[in-house]
Order: C-alpha cells, then structure tokens, then sequence
C-alpha cells in the first residue's frame, strides 16, 4: 500500500503552530507533505493533489489537526482495505439542512480506488456543502459507505458557542474524534494557537490527557 500525507497552509498560518504540527508528525514517523499555496482553495487543492497522485490512500491533514496516537495508521489501511474514505465527522451549521453529518478534510484519507469508483468529483463547495461534503452526497447516493470519526471530547465552545452534530453530540474548539484525533479550529485566534502549541507538546511527551475535557455525548456512528 503506498500512502501520502499532504497539508495545506497560506502565508498568514501562524508560524508557532506549523512548528507544533511538525513537532506531531516527527513524533509519529509521518512524512508529511507541506504546500504553502497562498490563496488556494482549499477543494480545488485536494483535487490537484488527488489527481496528481500515484499513492493507494491519500491523506490530507489540516496544520491544526494532529494524531493522537498510531489509529491514524488504522484509518489509512480502512479506507484502502474498503476502497472507500475516512473523516471527522463534521455538520456544516451554516447551510441548510444543518444536519448532515459527513467526513470532513480536517484529517481526512481517501483511496484512489473510492475516488475513481465516485467518478473523480469536485472537493470545493456548493449550495449545500463544505469542502468535501459533496464527496459524501455523493457516496450516499451511489450506495458506497464511509467512515466519520465521531467527537468524544471537546476542551471549549467555538465563538459561536458549542456547534451541533445534528442530534449525535457536540464539538468545539480542540475536539477529539475516536479518541485518535485532535481539531483545534479557528486556529486564527492567538488563544487557541497557544493551547494548540501546548497540545502538540503534550502528544510528543506522551502526556495528553482529556481529564478536564467536555463529554461530546456522542450516540451512534453515522456511516
């Protein structure tokens, strides 16, 4: 199985937290591709990358999204052993119907044989959906089931306050999916930068820990 891992940022991104994300990805042994493409849709990159790639499982990862632990590994070899793709799972709470969960690019792999099966379609957005939702209408449609790392802790509310996934649970800043991966979200925000950097560490130094955590009150995985 050939893999490659791919990560996005602009020249704005925050130069402690591209460190602290490096930092992860040496600890883990992960050879992580960094694109610096100011201004680059983020679904129009996916594509290129995807379409440019000869790997078996392309993973993309976001700079404010780390593993946790080597279950990242086991996500890969899902999604190659199932010809399908793996993702937190997410609810675009600003489009309509605000309720459909699906695998978003936070860390997101996908086969290449799921991508051509779907028919190599588009990442970017639409009326009704995010970077990477449309992949997942579209599986749903064809019949072809996927993967969505359901959140189990989160450290606070987003500005916004706490976001909804649909009527499974909640997550907000610094969610932990599958008690595997760790989003921070709006990483524009020194603060959150900060608490970024200082979980970087703790994954490093083996000391993470979701003692003073919130619950998600996760129900069923949603596939």
């Amino acid at each position: 199985m050939k893999v490659e891992f791919n990560s996005l940022h602009w020249d704005n991104v925050d130069k402690n937290m591209l460190n602290a994300h490096k930092t992860v990805m040496e600890h883990f042994g992960i050879p992580m591709n960094y694109h610096n493409r100011d201004g680059f849709n983020h679904g129009n990159w996916m594509q290129w990358v995807i379409n440019s790639s000869e790997s078996d499982v392309v993973v993309f990862m976001e700079p404010d999204c780390i593993p946790l632990n080597k279950n990242l590994f086991n996500y890969i070899k899902y999604a190659n052993r199932n010809e399908t793709f793996v993702g937190i799972a997410q609810v675009s709470n600003h489009i309509p119907p605000k309720s459909h969960i699906y695998a978003a690019p936070g860390f997101y792999a996908i086969s290449k044989k799921a991508y051509d099966k779907l028919g190599r379609p588009s990442f970017t957005e639409t009326q009704r959906s995010d970077t990477a939702e449309e992949i997942c209408y579209l599986a749903e449609s064809k019949g072809m089931k996927y993967r969505a790392l359901m959140p189990t802790y989160f450290e606070k509310p987003s500005s916004e306050g706490i976001w909804p996934l649909s009527n499974l649970g909640y997550y907000g800043i610094g969610t932990v999916f599958d008690n595997s991966i760790y989003h921070l979200y709006q990483s524009r925000m020194a603060e959150n930068i900060e608490m970024f950097v200082k979980r970087c560490d703790q994954v490093v130094r083996d000391e993470f820990t979701t003692e003073f955590f919130t619950p998600a009150k996760i129900g069923r995985a949603h596939v």
